[in-house]
């Protein structure tokens, strides 16, 4: 929620509408999302395979990597001088930063899913 709120303080100090704003961002979450996890809708008549979720989860590693090295060129742009909107910046920084927690958020996820499997009676 802090994050949302950086993200609209920053977005009403550059002179941006904040509907516009939030609208701006739901939509570049959206594209985060797909851009890093590249996920589809399940159907009943696609077949699981080990391979698929393996690939979905080395698309998202490798997604919030390039949204990671993608915010540090920002930043570096931006301590150059070349960068003329600070607010691109910011939103690269925070793209990148929601993508990770969430990455972080779905491994303690799995990592708890293990536990519990391993402390299942056999």
């Amino acid at each position: 929620m802090g994050d949302i709120l950086a993200l609209l303080i920053v977005s009403v100090v550059f002179g941006r509408g904040v509907m516009s704003s939030m609208q701006g961002v739901r939509m570049d979450l959206i594209k985060v999302h797909d851009q890093t996890f590249g996920m589809r809708s399940i159907k009943q008549s696609d077949k699981p395979d080990g391979a698929s979720f393996e690939k979905a989860l080395k698309q998202a590693v490798i997604g919030v990597n390039d949204l990671q090295m993608g915010a540090d060129v920002m930043v570096q742009k931006l301590s150059l001088g070349d960068v003329d909107d600070v607010s691109e910046v910011s939103i690269s920084v925070e793209k990148a930063e929601l993508a990770f927690k969430l990455l972080v958020q779905i491994r303690d996820k799995l990592v708890d899913a293990y536990q519990q499997l391993g402390r299942m009676p056999v």
